[in-house]
């Protein structure tokens, strides 16, 4: 008998990180939305979140927010319930089992 995956089951279970994230700045006219509302599995982190906004919109998106070295880029901070990542572990940084929000903002340079 096949077993279903993983995904199926966190999803059946009710047992998920609800994930809004928002994108700020040019991230806005890169992917052509404000918003996304993910559902993620219990323990998930900020990586794993990072991984599927990259399967999902591509090279544009990796490339604008991932660094050749898969770092994100410095210019790129990201606030998870309103703490920079960067405080809470970065990309290893849990998301939790209910619900959080995400904001994505591209810095400016110049003057």
């Amino acid at each position: 008998m096949a077993q279903p995956n993983q995904e199926e089951n966190f999803m059946e279970e009710g047992n998920v990180a609800i994930i809004n994230v928002k994108f700020m700045g040019d991230l806005r006219a890169l992917l052509q939305q404000r918003a996304i509302t993910l559902a993620l599995p219990p323990g998930s982190t900020v990586g794993d979140l990072f991984a599927s906004l990259c399967n999902s919109y591509g090279e544009p998106f990796t490339s604008r927010v991932f660094s050749g070295s898969g770092a994100l880029q410095h210019y790129i901070l990201v606030f998870l319930d309103g703490q920079n990542i960067k405080e809470l572990g970065g990309l290893g940084a849990r998301l939790g089992n209910g619900e959080v929000e995400i904001v994505m903002l591209p810095m400016f340079e110049g003057g």
